[in-house]
């Protein structure tokens, strides 16, 4: 018998780590501005396969990737 220890857990490759999603791109909305859009990759998460903004990542207590500036956006 095992003490302490979670059957059912899963570790995940550490290529994965830390990619709770990941960047698809960007959508306009009617007044012309943009912003990014991510599949959510978590494994197991409940989330797992969604299409979500920045803002729906932080409520869902997921990291959120690095995002490539909008084209035609300057720093």
């Amino acid at each position: 018998m095992v003490i302490g220890k979670n059957r059912t857990a899963r570790t995940v490759p550490q290529t994965n780590r830390n990619k709770d999603a990941i960047f698809v791109g960007w959508q306009k909305t009617r007044g012309g501005e943009a912003f990014a859009l991510y599949n959510v990759t978590a494994a197991g998460h409940p989330s797992l396969g969604s299409t979500v903004t920045d803002r729906s990542l932080l409520k869902l207590n997921l990291q959120i990737p690095q995002t490539p500036l909008q084209p035609g956006k300057k720093l």
